[in-house]
């Protein structure tokens, strides 16, 4: 499965809109955590575990991953060499390379855990980055995984209408049936499908009122639980 842009394509875009990254996110602040909330909800953690990060960008997940347990060993990896260096200015301690979302360059079962937020829907060859994912994950290894659904399309219009944040750039948004079937191919067992988000804005105890399987369909951030 092949998307109509390039990495390059999507890297290009995210080096521009790397100089105000961190300040339009912080409009929609509620929001755009969230993502990192519940990640954590899913995250196993244990001392000196290896986690992969992948597409750091400003390096947002680190505090939420140091705070879940401070001693793992984490590897943040961008395919924008400007976030990247933005990253690295905000979190110096900690490690963050740039490169290919289709070739990543380490070893075979090297991960005992992959972190992937927002990301599949801006590859341009998703089956490819979720092999990538599986092979550098150990046996047994855990991949939390969120992007939107193909029904939360809207959400770039109204984005770009209203000027919200830096917008989403090339990307694909995916149905939930084909984000599953693409890890399933990839040999990915899955664990959980849940929707979040009902509403990209709005007092958060709206979000209680919905049901949860109206958001496993159509929650504008969909979060996937698999093991290796």
């Amino acid at each position: 499965m092949r998307n109509p842009f390039s990495e390059d394509d999507v890297r290009t875009y995210w080096d521009a809109v790397a100089g105000h990254y961190v300040h339009e996110n912080d409009k929609v602040s509620a929001t755009h955590d969230q993502r990192f909330v519940e990640a954590m909800r899913h995250f196993r953690p244990a001392k000196g575990i290896r986690v992969l990060n992948i597409w750091s960008r400003d390096g947002g997940l680190v505090p939420y991953l140091r705070k879940a347990e401070p001693s793992v060993n984490l590897v943040n990896y961008e395919l924008s060499p400007r976030l990247t260096a933005i990253a690295r200015r905000l979190h110096p301690s900690e490690e963050f390379l740039s490169g290919s979302l289709e070739r990543l360059p380490f070893k075979d079962a090297s991960f005992d855990a992959v972190i992937s937020l927002e990301t599949l829907e801006h590859t341009s060859s998703p089956s490819r980055f979720l092999t990538e994912l599986f092979r550098v994950l150990r046996p047994g290894g855990q991949l939390i995984m969120s992007l939107p659904p193909a029904s939360a399309e809207y959400t770039s219009v109204i984005v770009n209408l209203f000027g919200l944040h830096h917008g989403e750039g090339p990307h694909r948004f995916l149905a939930p049936k084909t984000v599953k079937r693409l890890l399933r191919q990839a040999g990915f067992r899955l664990l959980l499908h849940k929707g979040t988000l009902f509403f990209y804005v709005g007092p958060r105890w709206l979000e209680r009122l919905i049901p949860q399987p109206l958001k496993d369909v159509f929650g504008i951030r969909q979060f996937y639980i698999a093991r290796r």
